[in-house]
């Protein structure tokens, strides 16, 4: 067992966190913070809910870890865990505004934890509890777990929950040591190769993106809901045979060549790297950006020819997309001469959709656009989001220098349009895709 008050080195996802979020000026550093809350039962006391967040911080060693610089690099610092953690007691009808009040300052990670919590009362009875982490704590899927394991705790109906608490939850510090070991020498050599391979190849205006177009604030949102383009996606991954991950990321490939002009753009894809089960469930900052050069094709390929190559590419991206970033950025700089920066991202989170080849087009309300100020205001430049969902929410962040509103709303209400003539038929070439979506965004 790892000594509790030794200082270890960073994984790999942590230290990517760390190097990306340094860009950032540290005033900015909480709009990347991760808030979510969980209801609790009728009749849950204060007392429990606190005992129950003391059980997570126990279970997993980075809800009690401080993260620091030195001469060696960034470390983690793990502390043992308190008999009970410092929880705030809020009284408040809404436990997101509660959420948004916690992450609104900068965590000093050196000095605090990478949590905070609350137990949200109404007329002085709990009716959620909630969690907001730096993200170097843990990306978005370690939180599920969280609020899985502090769901069943406090009697809630959570069967993950309930498995998840039943084992014991994997260290990052233990994921960290065997990242760095010789044993994994091997692995590291080849993700070098594979990044080489990408320097020697890709253009160099478009790859990497310099850090000054990714850092500065300033991004506008737009988000298609739409029952009728989700049911023509699992009606296209049964005609394709294409996934619907696929699927959506060809039309943000094509999107993207059409916005930025790129003949062949190069997007960022973000790895969960949880390929592995003895990690799969840890709760730690998994996800590492990872380069998809896209090759469109000459115009007149058939989209399911594209379909094929995307889908083979953004695959062997996945599985190079564990990685010391140091290692990356001194092979970048000695390279291009220039600092590693990624933008043009696409990410698909709703893993419940499925091919359907009985889903049909038609029946369904109208897709509507709706426009917002993003919490979130440096980072990429063009962003594109799939969320869980009956009406699967196609989030697009994006510079309005690049893409001014009018054309960030017509782009995804174009997302839904596309998916339908691709799935019955209308639209069967590369060409025919570009050219409507630069139509759609001129309208």
């Amino acid at each position: 067992m790892t000594d509790e008050r030794a200082s270890s080195p960073l994984t790999f996802g942590q230290l990517s966190v760390w190097r990306v979020m340094e860009t950032y000026p540290l005033e900015r550093f909480s709009e990347t913070y991760l808030r979510e809350f969980v209801p609790v039962p009728p009749g849950t006391t204060v007392d429990e809910a606190v005992r129950a967040l003391s059980v997570l911080c126990r279970r997993h060693e980075s809800l009690r870890t401080l993260f620091v610089d030195s001469p060696e690099g960034p470390r983690q610092h793990v502390l043992p865990a308190e008999e009970t953690v410092t929880v705030e007691v809020v009284e408040h009808d809404d436990a997101a505004v509660v959420a948004g009040r916690l992450a609104k300052e900068r965590i000093v990670r050196a000095e605090e934890f990478g949590r905070r919590f609350a137990v949200v009362t109404r007329d002085g009875l709990p009716h959620a509890v909630v969690i907001v982490v730096d993200h170097i704590v843990s990306d978005g899927y370690g939180v599920i777990r969280l609020l899985a394991e502090l769901s069943a705790q406090l009697g809630s109906p959570d069967e993950p929950g309930r498995q998840w608490l039943a084992e014991t939850a994997p260290s990052p510090r233990d994921l960290a040591a065997e990242q760095w070991s010789e044993a994994g020498r091997s692995r590291r050599n080849a993700v070098v190769r594979h990044w080489q391979k990408l320097l020697n190849t890709l253009p160099e205006e478009h790859f990497p993106v310099p850090l000054s177009d990714g850092d500065i604030p300033g991004r506008i949102e737009a988000v298609l809901y739409s029952t009728r383009a989700r049911a023509a996606l699992e009606l296209l991954a049964a005609r394709s045979n294409a996934s619907p991950h696929t699927l959506l990321l060809s039309l943000t490939a094509v999107a993207c060549g059409v916005v930025t002009g790129a003949a062949q753009p190069v997007l960022t894809l973000q790895s969960g790297n949880r390929f592995d089960p003895r990690w799969n469930a840890i709760v730690s900052s998994m996800n590492q950006y990872v380069p998809l050069p896209v090759d469109l094709g000459a115009p007149e390929t058939p989209y399911t020819d594209f379909l094929s190559r995307l889908g083979a590419s953004a695959f062997k991206a996945y599985r190079m997309g564990m990685y010391d970033f140091d290692g990356i950025t001194d092979l970048v700089r000695q390279e291009r001469q220039v600092e590693l920066g990624f933008d043009h991202f696409f990410n698909f989170l709703p893993t419940d959709i499925v091919a359907r080849p009985a889903a049909r087009l038609d029946g369904h309300p109208p897709p509507r656009v709706e426009e917002y100020t993003p919490r979130r205001q440096i980072g990429p430049r063009f962003d594109v989001k799939v969320r869980f969902g009956a009406e699967m929410p196609i989030v697009i962040r994006a510079d309005p220098r690049l893409l001014p509103a009018p054309e960030l709303r017509s782009l995804a209400g174009w997302f839904d349009e596309q998916l339908c003539r691709l799935a019955d038929g209308t639209d069967t070439t590369v060409r025919q895709v570009a050219d409507r979506c630069a139509a759609a965004m001129k309208r």
